[in-house]
């Protein structure tokens, strides 16, 4: 594990197949010596934003947008990935463009009718103990990518597991993959 490497993209490889995680893409936020932390950023749940927010916000359309499904820790977690063009002191920068927040500062910036380029919102996240996500990726459930930032603000979120696949040279559809260590 490299610094270097955060903020990454970690990518599902198919042996994940049948498991929470399927296809799933993840920004990863964290990766060091104590563990991993990260965003499903693939996920969509079968609600809006707007469901979970008081009925005076549920009539702004900007928030009538799909509620991402971050991981299973701490679903109760509300945050928002965005775009560097909206900031506050408690936001984490991941990379020149893309940012970390808590999804009430952004909820509140686009209520007042702020301009916010590009945002998703979601609950919960991915979270790997000391030496876990190193042990996953040697048995080739996870493949960690560079940052692709158009990918994860822009690209629809049914295209970006397969786009990920195709950027890091996998052909899903006809790439051979093997878990080592498995007989």
């Amino acid at each position: 594990m490299l610094n270097s490497e955060v903020p990454g993209i970690l990518v599902a490889m198919p042996a994940l197949k049948d498991t929470y995680f399927n296809k799933s893409v993840i920004l990863l936020c964290r990766y060091d010596e104590e563990g991993a932390f990260g965003l499903v950023m693939n996920h969509p749940s079968l609600t809006q934003v707007k469901e979970v927010l008081s009925e005076e916000m549920q009539e702004n359309t900007a928030f009538n947008i799909p509620l991402l499904v971050g991981g299973p820790v701490q679903p109760e977690s509300f945050w928002a990935v965005h775009s560097s063009d909206f900031s506050v002191e408690e936001t984490t920068i991941l990379s020149p463009k893309i940012n970390l927040s808590s999804a009430q500062d952004v909820l509140y910036t686009l209520a007042n009718g702020q301009a916010v380029k590009s945002y998703h919102f979601g609950s919960g996240y991915a979270g790997w103990g000391a030496g876990q996500l190193d042990r996953e990726i040697q048995e080739e459930s996870w493949w960690l990518g560079p940052l692709d930032e158009s990918l994860l603000l822009d690209l629809d979120y049914e295209l970006r597991w397969e786009t990920t696949m195709n950027n890091l040279g996998f052909d899903p559809l006809t790439t051979a993959f093997s878990q080592t260590g498995m007989v």
